[in-house]
């Protein structure tokens, strides 16, 4: 789990969500869902072959990539 604001300066979080991947493997997606609160988890389509290879993603990933990628997630999910 990674801390970032958005453009307009609300927190999110940036986490790895387990999910299948290719041949039915378990896997992670990037996702998001905003800090302190109960709403639910916007999904990038980012995928990885394993939860620690998306941990070791959000922990290296520059802010810039993953505030794009979180508005790229906003808008597939419908939120401003």
């Amino acid at each position: 789990m990674r801390s970032i604001t958005d453009d307009h300066g609300r927190p999110w979080e940036a986490v790895a969500i387990a999910t299948k991947v290719a041949h039915l493997r378990d896997g992670a997606q990037l996702g998001f869902h905003p800090a302190g609160a109960d709403a639910e988890t916007v999904s990038a389509p980012i995928t990885f072959n394993s939860m620690d290879a998306a941990e070791f993603a959000i922990r290296t990933m520059s802010e810039k990539e993953l505030r794009r990628r979180l508005e790229l997630a906003k808008t597939a999910a419908g939120l401003d």
